[in-house]
């Protein structure tokens, strides 16, 4: 594994998340419903407003485990929008 994954593109990694943004309260364990997860992933995301670049970073966010590690395992620069 890398020192320092950045699976983020330059463009996602330069865009600043706004103070006033609440860390989610949310976490996917790989135990709930994908789907489910992201339903409430993307409810909150409305709520604030989230531009596609915070997204991506909110995101990763609520990921631990194995799902964090996939994370990390991408090729640099590799995640260029949310979708």
């Amino acid at each position: 594994m890398r020192d320092c994954p950045e699976p983020f593109s330059r463009a996602i990694m330069d865009e600043v998340v706004p103070a006033y943004y609440i860390a989610l309260k949310i976490i996917f364990t790989r135990v709930e419903d994908p789907e489910n997860h992201l339903t409430a992933f993307n409810a909150q995301m409305i709520v604030s407003g989230g531009l596609d670049a915070i997204r991506c970073k909110m995101f990763i966010s609520t990921s631990i485990g194995t799902t964090l590690q996939w994370f990390n395992g991408l090729p640099d620069e590799h995640i260029t929008s949310f979708a």
